[in-house]
């Protein structure tokens, strides 16, 4: 089975715009999804998926943890496995 490459902002190999927008996202968010981190193989189309969340997102007055605990909730109230 094919995987795709999930790319490492630690990697010093890895393509510095990929690394830089990941950095980024870490620092911002504490952690790196790795939906993002494949996406990553194309930074360009990262950078733009980044933009359109960005532009799209509700703002929230929750933090991070919170954030989480929301998503988790959800999860588990409608069975979710992921």
């Amino acid at each position: 089975m094919t995987r795709i490459h999930l790319v490492d902002p630690d990697d010093p190999d890895a393509d510095p715009k990929a690394r830089e927008l990941l950095l980024r996202i870490r620092e911002n968010g504490g952690w790196d999804p790795n939906v993002l981190r494949a996406l990553a193989n194309h930074p360009d189309r990262l950078e733009s998926f980044l933009h359109l969340g960005a532009q799209s997102a509700p703002r929230t007055y929750l933090s991070p943890d919170q954030n989480e605990l929301a998503y988790l909730t959800a999860s588990v109230a409608n069975d979710c496995h992921y």
